[in-house]
């Protein structure tokens, strides 16, 4: 089951650069398109007339055309126009769903209208802020959204599955603070005076020992921001300041397709090198490490997908991601 009245990302921004987008979002079929006035619109992936799919028709004006008749639509999915006939009858319609353009990404709104706030949408301001440089990307990926999530917030994995860049022993040692906040779910985790992730001790030049931080918010349904970072030991960053040290924010959307299929929306911004091409060459080892998440996560579906009744255990360093999944199934529950 999917959270229904909740954003999900659909996109980035320049997705639209073609003016069509076709997107399955929690088994919904959706097209997306930019029409001359700049403005975004999503329907139903879907004419009214014989269901040909709109995603392979085009933009004419600010309105969708039908490939197969021409039935034009606008963004409110009303019919205007059919070819053949001046009359358009008044049920000639289709599904239209509230979208939003912010901070690069394109937000929708699956559920009831009318309960669509803008106000819910969290603010991932280092996408498209000039005083941090970003990484971006996109990948689909062939396993359950929430096994997905689980391994963005289960940092435990990083020694297994990212021994060469992220991996870490101590992450096994800290147990993480993991606090409730409203509609969202916060973890932290301080490693002081303790061997940085390699990637990060390279990036801040520490020498020896440092301190470094993974925090993450967790917004259900589907995203995640991560503020993480290291500083040489001693220098004060743990406390607040980080003048000695690097910052990096990465923003995860994890938006189900199907009940075995995700899309992941991500970047992995950072507040220093802004115009340096060898850091950004040096962090581009990042999308290495997303893609080491996806292999897992891959290999985990079919093993699901061939054992469905198996029953999991839960150990103590599944607290994490135990919240995080009762939160959003509370979420569900209620709004059913």
């Amino acid at each position: 089951m999917y959270l229904k009245n909740a954003w999900y990302v659909a996109g980035w921004e320049n997705h639209l650069d073609d003016g069509l987008l076709a997107r399955t979002i929690c088994e919904e079929p959706i097209v997306f398109f930019r029409g001359e006035s700049g403005e975004v619109g999503a329907l139903e992936d879907r004419c009214c007339h014989r269901s040909a799919p709109l995603s392979v028709g085009r933009v004419r004006g600010d309105e969708i055309e039908c490939g197969y008749h021409g039935l034009r639509f606008d963004r409110e999915g009303k019919c205007t126009k059919i070819p053949t006939q001046k009359l358009v009858p008044p049920d000639a319609c289709i599904r239209s769903y509230p979208v939003v353009i912010k901070n690069r990404w394109i937000w929708i709104w699956m559920g009831i209208q009318e309960h669509a706030d803008e106000a819910l949408i969290p603010d991932y301001y280092f996408l498209d802020s000039d005083e941090w440089a970003n990484i971006d990307d996109y990948f689909h990926v062939k396993c359950n959204y929430q096994s997905y999530i689980d391994i963005q917030l289960d940092q435990t994995h990083s020694p297994y599955v990212h021994p060469k860049t992220l991996g870490n022993s101590a992450k096994l040692r800290v147990r993480p603070t993991v606090v409730r906040e409203d509609c969202t779910l916060k973890c932290e985790r301080l490693f002081p005076n303790d061997e940085p992730p390699p990637l990060w001790a390279k990036a801040a030049n520490i020498k020896g020992k440092g301190d470094s931080w993974n925090r993450w918010v967790y917004t259900p349904p589907a995203t995640i921001m991560f503020d993480v970072g290291a500083a040489q030991a001693g220098t004060g960053a743990l406390e607040g300041n980080r003048e000695h040290g690097i910052t990096v924010h990465n923003a995860h959307a994890i938006t189900p397709e199907t009940k075995t299929t995700t899309h992941h929306f991500w970047s992995n911004a950072r507040d220093f090198g802004l115009d340096d091409t060898s850091v950004q060459k040096e962090l581009g080892i990042i999308r290495e490490v997303f893609r080491e998440d996806v292999a897992i996560c891959e290999a985990q579906q079919v093993r699901i997908n061939q054992f469905p009744d198996a029953q999991h255990i839960d150990v103590a360093m599944d607290h994490p991601t135990i919240q995080a999944r009762k939160l959003l199934s509370k979420l569900i529950e209620n709004e059913h």
